[in-house]
């Protein structure tokens, strides 16, 4: 099977605000588009009708950000998150995917959970990227409501608060969802 067919970075990871692939890492701001720089983009939404949907937020930040911000994570919120990773198989799940028709289904389920999206879910996509070409055989995947809420439970009241700050700097809500936010969590994978 040719996977190169399968690299194109997703329309659906372009930015809302021009319906552009990013150019910029939201936290240090360094050129996303010189196909030097793996980066992720995590998208929020929330299912209000049956074929539509609310951007809750987007942010695209560089690998290097974002492994900085996953070290100010507790140490059993990281622990944590790595135990759920590997009980969930996520690499495992993540290939399969990647091997499968996976631009026809990726949107459809929860990675994790096998849930489909529902009308009223709070869902995330999330994809990593090279300029705007998608990593070889790491396909993008949603994480589903109950999934997220999961996360949420188990993580450090010390991670909640480092997050919170991270979403109130970097995320900065519309004014119109902001209500909607209020009780949100950044996930970042």
């Amino acid at each position: 099977m040719d996977n190169h067919k399968h690299l194109e970075i997703p329309k659906d990871f372009y930015s809302d605000s021009n319906d552009q692939p990013f150019k910029s890492c939201r936290v240090c701001e360094c050129d996303l588009s010189d196909g030097k720089t793996p980066y992720s983009i995590e998208k929020a939404f929330k299912r209000v009708d049956e074929d539509k949907d609310i951007t809750l937020f987007e942010i695209a930040i560089c690998i290097q950000c974002a492994e900085k911000q996953s070290q100010k994570m507790s140490k059993e919120s990281r622990e944590y998150m790595m135990r759920v990773m590997e009980e969930n198989r996520f690499m495992q799940k993540r290939m399969h995917l990647w091997e499968s028709d996976w631009e026809e289904s990726w949107k459809n389920h929860c990675l994790f959970s096998k849930e489909e999206v529902k009308l009223n879910d709070e869902y995330h996509i999330v994809g990593h990227f090279v300029g705007n070409k998608l990593i070889n055989n790491l396909p993008p995947f949603v994480m589903g409501q109950s999934f997220i809420e999961e996360i949420q439970e188990n993580l450090s009241a010390e991670t909640k608060e480092e997050m919170d700050n991270f979403g109130q700097q970097f995320l900065g809500p519309d004014p119109s969802i902001e209500a909607l936010l209020r009780d949100y969590q950044f996930v970042m994978i």
